[in-house]
């Protein structure tokens, strides 16, 4: 059999080949379909891709036995990531932001009571501090003193619980907790 290979595919260099000509093609398929970038240096340098919160959540809305609200962006804020999650094992829906000096918030909002919610967020443990009221609505809020776990505020809605997580200063958090709450619900299952 291998006599009858051509010259070409008799030794180690028809797999180099195969696969320069697999590769070959793959970068240039791979390159228009613009859902992949490359950024050299650090993350950084990187500018954040912003994702479509509106049409995310609204599908969501659809399928949540809760009511979802979509804040609207603070200034400079930027909406990078929107999806489905789990809280207590079900299903729950997240927003991201990079906000304008660089920190993230997250928004997790569920109709699981509020200490699963808060549970949920991660492993790391967290002290309560003092509530804060923002638009008549009080929010817990739990910190930690390590600085690498991220503050959380959360707040029953009655109908959705709202928890907030993060790398941002507390008038950030209180910037986005008022447009959450100030947000109608989206169209969905529940309204």
């Amino acid at each position: 059999m291998a006599d009858k290979k051509p010259r070409i595919f008799q030794d180690s260099r028809d797999i180099i080949l195969s696969l320069l000509l697999v590769v070959g093609l793959m970068i240039p398929t791979v390159a228009f379909t613009g859902m992949c970038s490359f950024n050299p240096g650090a993350p950084e340098n990187g500018p954040v891709k912003e994702v479509d919160a509106q049409q995310i959540l609204s599908m969501e809305a659809k399928a949540m036995n809760f009511p979802v609200r979509l804040p609207a962006n603070p200034e400079g804020w930027v909406t990078n990531s929107a999806r489905r999650t789990t809280v207590n094992r079900q299903p729950a829906t997240v927003l991201g932001w990079v906000t304008k000096e660089g920190a993230y918030v997250q928004l997790t909002q569920t109709d699981q009571p509020l200490d699963k919610a808060v549970q949920d967020v991660d492993e790391h443990g967290r002290t309560q501090q003092q509530p804060v009221e923002v638009d008549g609505q009080q929010f817990e809020v739990y910190t930690s003193a390590d600085n690498n776990v991220r503050d959380v505020w959360a707040t029953d809605l009655g109908d959705v619980r709202l928890v907030f997580s993060g790398t941002a200063g507390a008038a950030e958090f209180e910037q986005i907790a008022r447009n959450t709450l100030q947000a109608t619900p989206l169209p969905g299952k529940s309204n």
